[in-house]
């Protein structure tokens, strides 16, 4: 008898052989689709690097202050509705009428919410614009462009929790491939003729249209889009709003506070295009963020099992903080490997370099956190995030120059430790409190 066969049938009796064929098809769905998101994480990361390299530092610096708006009012009009959306999806994702009334009423109340945010943030990306030397009209161009792809990226946030609830992996690869595809092909195509900010935010803007027509097109073949709004659905997505709305206002002008104070108080528009091309280089965690998002956080809002509720916090919790610390570890031993990608005009960055992704580990790390405890809203006293990085900035306030670059990042990095404190916190509350549904 082989000592492999002496191990092999204690372990692969009737008890325990679907159990471990079902962990096997789940590290083969799990492998796969990082497999895909790598690629299409590599595309997009094609991307941003051949717009760094093909845009001057002043039209990078528009493309950056333009992207980070639009990021801004994107947030603005979620307000704690991508909360509702995988709290109460969670529940009725079997029932295509049921999950359609809820996907009408997320959609109308998104879309609201966007018009608000349009209107209050687009005077401000004007004066971002002008004040860094962009004219009139190459600003009124610019927030054009920016409009163009928004509505479809409103619709966007809704519908994609319908592929990530029925854990439909496959069509979530094909909308994200297709669309890095399309942009870096366009973005090559636009660079052997005319390249330059405007065209590179309205191309983005056409790839939110073409990701919108396949999103839609495959929902309304498994929920019913027509179905009308839900008033109970409505109660809860208010409930949510009023809730976290104070959390993403100040959520927005935290997640975008680099490039803020830079354009602001900095003396040059380069100083924007530097913290913009720096920024590139977090997108070494969208695949990690990807497989939190489509894979990962819909398995957790699922799950009702306390014991497996558990295995599952801990299990990506600690993946994220392993990769984690392996990034940080590349920049602090390798950077002029990684400022390599970006070219000679910001191969000095070294320093700036190690902040930027020390950032963007923390911020991953408190991200990690958050999406987890929204999808089983354990989000009460969320709140209380914001006066505790308040105090924190203001103290900070004295010993900060916000022209220099190193020193808002340094500034931005200590700004987040409040937020993944009171998340962890907040993760330890939720589990004393969990109560499984019953059906």
């Amino acid at each position: 008898m082989s000592l492999f066969g002496a191990i092999s049938r204690p372990l692969l009796n009737e008890k325990t052989a679907p159990a471990i064929r079902r962990a096997l098809q789940r590290a083969r769905i799990v492998g796969n689709f990082a497999l895909v998101q790598g690629l299409v994480q590599l595309v997009g990361f094609a991307s941003g690097i051949l717009l760094i390299r093909r845009l001057e530092q002043n039209e990078y610096a528009y493309f950056t202050m333009a992207n980070t708006m639009q990021g801004t009012i994107n947030v603005l009009a979620d307000m704690g509705i991508g909360i509702g959306l995988l709290s109460i999806g969670g529940r009725v994702w079997q029932d295509g009428y049921r999950f359609g009334q809820l996907i009408t009423t997320a959609n109308n109340f998104r879309r609201r919410l966007g018009a608000v945010a349009v209107i209050l943030v687009v005077p401000i990306l004007y004066w971002m614009l002008t004040r860094n030397g962009a004219s009139t009209l190459y600003a009124t161009a610019l927030i054009g462009a920016i409009l163009a792809g928004l509505l479809a990226q409103f619709s966007l946030g809704v519908l994609g929790v319908v592929p990530r609830l029925r854990s439909d992996v496959s069509r979530i690869q094909k909308i994200d491939l297709t669309g890095a595809i399309a942009r870096f092909a366009i973005l090559v195509g636009c660079a052997l003729i005319f390249l330059n900010a405007g065209v590179a935010v309205l191309v983005g803007s056409m790839v939110f249209l073409l990701q919108y027509w396949m999103l839609r097109s495959y929902a309304a073949r498994v929920i019913d889009l027509n179905a009308p709004e839900n008033a109970e659905d409505r109660r809860a997505m208010i409930g949510f709003v009023k809730n976290q709305a104070p959390n993403a206002i100040f959520f927005c002008l935290q997640g975008q506070i680099i490039i803020f104070l830079i354009s602001f108080f900095g003396t040059r528009a380069t100083a924007v295009a530097e913290v913009g091309a720096l920024g590139r280089l977090a997108l070494i965690f969208t695949v990690l963020g990807q497989l939190l998002i489509n894979l990962f956080v819909p398995a957790f809002a699922r799950c009702q099992s306390p014991a497996r509720l558990r295995l599952l916090y801990f299990a990506i919790v600690g993946g994220v903080a392993a990769f984690c610390a392996v990034v940080i570890a590349g920049a602090a031993f390798f950077p002029n490997q990684f400022l390599f990608v970006l070219g000679n005009k910001y191969a000095h960055l070294q320093r700036e370099l190690l902040l930027m992704v020390a950032g963007a580990v923390m911020m991953m790390l408190a991200g990690t956190l958050w999406v987890l405890n929204a999808s089983k809203a354990w989000i009460k006293g969320s709140w209380l995030y914001i006066p505790l990085t308040i105090a924190t900035q203001i103290a900070l306030i004295p010993y900060t120059d916000f022209s220099n670059v190193s020193q808002v990042l340094i500034f931005n990095l200590i700004s987040i430790v409040p937020n993944l404190l009171q998340n962890i916190i907040l993760s330890f509350r939720g589990f004393r409190t969990f109560q499984p549904a019953t059906s």
